[in-house]
């Protein structure tokens, strides 16, 4: 049954008055989900043992605390309490409960996480959205992973079965035929089937899914598949990297565990110790963002340790750790501001048409823009090329001469796909509108009174009757002329594209390292959406953005703190010990080649006159071998992370410090305002020093980085034009920064 206390806080007509939830139906459903939750909890409590005993910690980390539910004041203070007490109870009850009970009350955290979540999507509570949102993903990560934790322990205590292994076979020989697929499309593709031993493979488990043959290949291949990362070049590597090869990969390593996992009380304690270390892990990454390569590496032991392989930590951990860090959104109406080009042609006209010499003169108004089609797995787009043609002409016969304005209109498209390495197109399509209307007609009896109005009427109606064979002639004649010359250009054009794009971005990112790993394209008939992740081994990527920062107007860009850290442990400062210009050509030279154009900083201001004598003694900076420079996004600030001690003119060296500098970004009009908050300057585990040494480090990094006014103007280029945006919002929510530019 639901805690009594817990039931009181809950109900209270005073909590749902004061918050304006107190619809009836908003509060059945809650009651209901209380209950269902309740009810779901006992019924699916079968795991005995420990559970999370002794691999939780007794307190809960610093993102659950009590402060951290403080931030949800005023009318929230009440819940926030309860809240933050129910979370607290939940760590210091595990050591005496079972996993039964535990899941009991996951069910209760549950039900508090749902209350965040509903608040998330009511605008009345939008001025909460920093607290509400960090506390929403820190509380779904222990929830989910704690459940998964729980889900793999029982997994553990039963014993691995024949039945598990031939799923897991058919699994990776369906991998197996999708990869000879893949290969099939690609010249010499096939030879890698052979490199990989995947032939082999497919051989022996169609032989024998549970025999010490296909083990042994499937063993074999396993270490293949590792050399990926350091036996082949850059190109190799990120081409057997592809979703098909990661597919085989990972229904290899699942085939391989299954096959040889062995249910013991030796293998539950090492499950045990292992899901400790990844929990101990994960609170600290969720805390501080660091130690990034700890948490891989846990997570890894964990597979290795799991009767299923892992497989159920991995889907848990997947949303919250491991998805895409960089996201674009870019609407239909931002997209033809970019790509937009408009023409104007004119020319005269001569031809042949119905027996009549037709000349005179046209103007022919273009306009290309973009169509979005709807496509769940490429850029999918019309280039869409808008005509309208007006000629004035004449068309002479031996019998009259017919003046004629024309005023016809064209539609013409071509699908275009992109799927994050090259575009392809489809033949394009046109529908001609004409319009011919009759401005003057003439004959050889013109200037006579009875006979030339005769005369002109039949002529008149001889025009007449041939309008829509003659239109039908004009609209031939623009197909003609248009639909070619349209397909050749855009063919032309974006077959161009793509070999910049792999020329002159793909190339310097692969080359340092920063080509995301893993990357997709979506579209619907209003926005396109681009997604990646940029993750090495030892690295991890985002979880879900709050959708209040999915802005689709004009275009965003969504950036998590991890793609901004994973980026820096690129360019190799981890140990070194740099000047101040040192580090600038540092940074410069790994921009230059991986956006692949010369890349340069502003020059420096000069030193102020007036700078202290041990300021100015800072000669270099002597950065940590781990995490030297990380960035955090939290509470509506980014937060720029320094372990480094530094070097002194004629002293001994400063010992290792952490400096923390709080840095706020706000749009004003054209320009971004930077500001930066108070710095504070600590010494480093185990490192010395004092207040005196401390407040020499904050006057530098003070002067280093004083507040200033960015221009917030963005120069987008795209063919043949370059468009002007500007900046229009900034939101840091809980690791993400979203910028809005239209």
């Amino acid at each position: 049954m639901m805690d009594r206390k817990f039931r009181a806080v809950w109900l209270t007509e005073r909590f749902w008055r004061k918050n304006k939830l107190a619809h009836s139906f908003a509060l059945l459903s809650v009651v209901a989900l209380a209950a269902t939750g309740t009810f779901a909890v006992e019924d699916s409590a079968k795991v005995s043992g420990a559970g999370l005993s002794g691999i939780f910690p007794s307190a809960p980390p610093a993102d659950l605390s009590e402060d951290e539910f403080a931030k949800l004041d005023g009318n929230w203070t009440e819940w926030s309490k309860g809240a933050a007490s129910a979370v607290a109870e939940f760590y210091s009850k595990l050591d005496g409960s079972d996993a039964a009970v535990q899941r009991q009350a996951l069910g209760v955290l549950k039900v508090k996480l749902d209350v965040i979540r509903r608040a998330l999507e009511d605008a009345r509570y939008r001025s909460l959205q920093a607290p509400l949102t960090s506390l929403n993903n820190s509380l779904s990560l222990r929830i989910d992973f704690a459940e998964a934790a729980l889900d793999t322990l029982e997994a553990g205590a039963e014993v691995q079965s024949s039945g598990k292994i031939k799923a897991r076979s058919a699994e990776l020989v369906s991998a197996i035929k999708a990869l000879e697929t893949y290969l099939a499309s690609i010249p010499n593709g096939s030879l890698w089937l052979g490199y990989f031993k995947a032939d082999a493979l497919k051989t022996a488990l169609t032989a024998d899914p549970e025999g010490a043959d296909a083990i042994a290949a499937a063993t074999q291949s396993a270490a293949k598949l590792q050399t990926r990362a350091y036996v082949l070049d850059s190109t190799q590597k990120e081409f057997t990297h592809r979703p098909a090869f990661e597919t085989y990969a990972n229904a290899v390593g699942l085939y391989s565990h299954a096959a040889s996992w062995k249910n013991s009380d030796e293998a539950t304690k090492k499950l045990r110790a292992e899901l400790k270390t990844l929990a101990t892990s994960l609170d600290t990454y969720a805390t501080t963002s660091e130690n990034t390569a700890e948490l891989r590496q846990a997570f890894a032991k964990v597979r290795l340790a799991s009767a299923d392989g892992g497989e159920r930590i991995a889907s848990a951990l997947q949303k919250r750790l491991f998805n895409y860090n960089l996201r674009l959104l870019l609407t239909e109406d931002f997209l033809n501001k970019l790509m937009s080009q408009k023409r104007t042609e004119s020319g005269p006209v001569s031809d042949f048409v119905l027996g009549a010499a037709v000349s005179g003169n046209q103007i022919t108004n273009t306009t290309v823009g973009v169509d979005l089609k709807p496509s769940n797995t490429t850029a999918r787009f019309d280039i869409k090329l808008n005509g309208a043609i007006s000629s004035d002409t004449q068309g002479v016969t031996s019998q009259a001469t017919v003046w004629t304005h024309g005023s016809h209109t064209f539609v013409a498209t071509k699908e275009i796909n992109f799927d994050g390495l090259k575009f392809s197109t489809l033949p394009a399509q046109i529908n001609v509108y004409p319009r011919n209307t009759t401005t003057g007609i003439a004959t050889g009896a013109s200037g006579m009174p009875i006979f030339g109005q005769i005369a002109n009427r039949i002529a008149s109606d001889q025009v007449e009757a041939k309008r829509g064979e003659a239109e039908a002639i004009t609209a031939s004649r623009v197909r003609e002329r248009v639909l070619p010359r349209f397909n050749s250009e855009v063919d032309s054009s974006f077959a161009t594209q793509g070999q910049q794009l792999d020329k002159e971005l793909f190339a310097g990112l692969r080359s340092t390292n920063l080509f995301p790993d893993a990357y997709s394209y979506q579209t619907t008939d209003r926005l396109m959406t681009v997604n990646a992740r940029l993750m090495a081994d030892n690295q991890v990527g985002a979880d879900l953005p709050e959708a209040s920062l999915l802005v689709t107007r004009g275009a965003t860009a969504l950036m998590h703190e991890s793609i901004l850290n994973n980026s820096i442990d690129q360019i190799g400062i981890a140990g070194q010990t740099l000047t101040e210009p040192e580090l600038r050509t540092k940074i410069e030279g790994f921009l230059t080649k991986a956006l692949n154009r010369p890349f340069k900083f502003e020059a420096p201001a000069p030193a102020e006159a007036n700078a202290g004598e041990e300021e100015q003694g800072l000669k270099a900076i002597i950065f940590a071998a781990a995490d030297p420079i990380r960035i955090r996004v939290l509470n509506g600030e980014l937060t720029l992370i320094i372990r480094a001690g530094f070097k002194q003119e004629g002293k001994d060296d400063i010992p290792a410090r952490e400096i923390t500098v709080p840095i706020s970004l706000e749009v004003q009009g054209q320009q971004i305002a930077v500001k930066r908050g108070n710095v504070v300057v600590t010494s480093a585990e185990g490192q010395g020093g004092g207040i005196s040494i401390n407040a020499v480090v904050r006057k530098k990094i003070q002067s280093v980085l004083p507040d200033r006014l960015v221009d917030g103007k963005v120069e987008l280029k795209a063919p043949e034009t370059t468009m002007v945006a500007y900046v229009t919002n900034i939101k840091l929510v809980d690791g993400w920064i979203a910028i809005s530019i239209d």
